[in-house]
């Protein structure tokens, strides 16, 4: 008996993609249609995680002869999200995922993170700068999709391989770097069948507390919502909540993981922990049951469009299949906004506008330390810039200093290795109070501004030494200098600021990357040799964000000798 689920599936991906999949490198009409669909549904996959449009999303298609198993690639910057894809069309609709197959996605997922793409594709060789970026860049997910129109779920045999990358990869960190996502014919087809459109999406019952409204140009109601209910809505709905968002739910970023440990820890003060949600909606109707006052109401949202706090409730939805009993005391701020007739771009803009708003960071309370201004001033009559306030002017790119710049070099040229891990692992944790440490480390009343001169010379020669290097190298010795650069920076700034003058004179720039230079390549090679013989099995962008690892490297032989 037909599959009517694989004929409808095969059906819209005909209609989505036609003309669209590149096949030059396809034979006989056999191999034709199953190179179709293969690519067709990874396109899809990325599609369906990040709500690109279909065209942009057929280019991603990296599948062909040498794709080291990985079929689609796309790096999507507004979520922060490296997607990798391995697709397999079951033309018949059974089956699942074989381990044959697992492990060749996880042997092009591991040279992948390890930038190794020697004998690979055209097609992969043109992602390789998309994959470089978001490996380079500590706010990013690397998502490894699995997609195939086989009905069963991946079985556990078959899942092993993934399972000891995961491990391997994320090990014991709060933030998964990797995650592993398989989607099978009934999510494709669920997708298709009415994912594409999140006009369609009706909230009934929403029941709002302490309301109150806005009656033009727009109606809007504003009060609390229970944490709760924003988890269920985000258990029917997932990412479809989202669809005029500028980013989906990112999953388990440092940021949501402070917002999960705040709805876990104090549910009852989550209120006054987070900014809240705002949604658009092309109707809202307000019920009849408790229209007596504004303590409570209850209202139908229709075409309801989630525009902020996408992370927000991405967290709450997270928390609340692991342990709905924790948010039963929690609730959160909400805007709903009746757009009825308005115009596409009436709904663009407030999306627009609000995400974009200036965000204040713990280094920006930095200008009310005194000692900022003292620099500055002490920088000035030597004809350097220092810029510590946001906004500041510049008035001559050579001869300036950022703040950003001086937090790592000042936190890389202390002693204490916790200072130079948390530098990569969260630099905004160095400024988050500037009445206590780690801030006070950096900057207090003895703070030298001839050392704070030298030490941002010093990072910049660091940095241009890794830029000239990286890519000469492949493999675990490039991501020595890709998540090992502030370890770097720590080593060679603990040697070079022994010389004469270091702390009573500033530097010229071209002296301190001579000295750099001299040094870098054997620093590196020793922290290579270390790393390997120490962590040989384990993902560089964890040792090197880690204080016990950074302390083992230290005191290893290869790196003191």
């Amino acid at each position: 008996m037909p599959n009517l689920k694989m004929i409808r599936v095969q059906s819209k991906l005909d209609e989505l993609f036609a003309n669209k999949i590149d096949l030059t490198d396809a034979g006989n009409d056999e191999e034709r249609q199953n190179k179709y669909y293969t690519r067709a549904i990874a396109a899809l996959a990325i599609v369906m995680r990040c709500g690109i449009d279909f065209d942009s999303a057929a280019k991603t298609i990296t599948d062909g002869y040498h794709d080291m198993g990985i079929d689609a690639v796309y790096n999507d910057s507004v979520q922060k999200k490296l997607i990798l894809v391995q697709s397999k069309w079951r033309k018949d609709g059974n089956g699942s995922v074989s381990q044959d197959e697992a492990n060749t996605f996880i042997a092009g997922i591991k040279r992948a993170i390890n930038l190794d793409f020697d004998g690979c594709n055209a097609k992969l060789v043109s992602k390789q700068p998309e994959i470089t970026a978001a490996i380079r860049d500590m706010d990013y997910q690397i998502e490894m999709i699995f997609c195939h129109t086989g009905s069963q779920s991946i079985d556990a045999y078959a899942l092993r391989p993934i399972d000891e990358l995961l491990g391997q990869v994320n090990e014991d960190d709060a933030t998964e770097l990797l995650v592993f996502v398989e989607s099978k014919l009934q999510d494709i087809y669920d997708y298709l069948a009415n994912g594409q459109n999140g006009d369609n999406i009706v909230l009934d019952d929403v029941l709002l507390n302490n309301w109150g409204t806005i009656d033009a140009p727009y109606k809007a109601y504003y009060g609390t919502i229970p944490v709760a209910a924003i988890g269920e809505w985000f258990k029917q709905y997932g990412n479809r909540l989202f669809a005029k968002n500028i980013r989906y739910y990112k999953g388990s970023t440092e940021v949501n993981q402070g917002i999960k440990e705040a709805l876990k820890n104090e549910p009852d003060k989550f209120f006054y922990y987070n900014n809240g949600i705002k949604v658009l909606c092309t109707k809202i109707t307000k019920k009849a049951a408790y229209s007596t006052d504004r303590n409570t109401g209850l209202f139908v949202l229709e075409g309801v469009s989630l525009v902020n706090g996408a992370q927000t409730t991405g967290t709450i939805g997270a928390v609340y299949v692991e342990s709905p009993e924790l948010l039963s005391s929690a609730c959160v701020y909400i805007q709903m906004i009746d757009l009825g007739e308005a115009n596409e771009e009436q709904a663009i803009q407030i999306t627009k506008l609000s995400n974009t708003q200036n965000k204040i960071e713990g280094k920006d309370f930095a200008s009310l330390d005194p000692n900022q201004e003292r620099l500055r001033m002490e920088l000035s009559f030597e004809g350097i810039q220092y810029l510590y306030k946001a906004g500041a002017k510049v008035d001559s790119p050579d001869r300036q200093i950022s703040l950003d710049e001086a937090i790592v070099a000042q936190a890389c040229s202390l002693d204490d290795l916790t200072i130079t891990a948390l530098a990569k692992r969260n630099v905004g944790a160095l400024t988050e109070n500037i009445e206590k440490p780690p801030y006070k480390q950096l900057f207090n009343d003895s703070t030298n501004s001839f050392s704070l001169h030298n030490n941002v010379q010093t990072l910049r020669a660091v940095d241009h030494c890794i830029s000239q290097n990286e890519p000469t190298v492949t493999g675990r010795k490039r991501l020595v200098l890709v998540h090992g650069n502030r370890y770097l920076l720590h080593i060679i700034l603990g040697r070079i600021r022994q010389t004469e003058g270091f702390k009573t004179r500033y530097i010229d720039a071209t002296e301190i990357s001579t000295m750099v230079s001299s040094i870098f390549t054997d620093v590196w090679e020793s922290v290579y040799a270390a790393m390997e013989e120490h962590f040989s099995e384990s993902y560089p962008a964890h040792i090197f964000k880690n204080v016990g690892r950074l302390r083992t490297l230290e005191s290893s032989p290869l790196t003191t000798q």
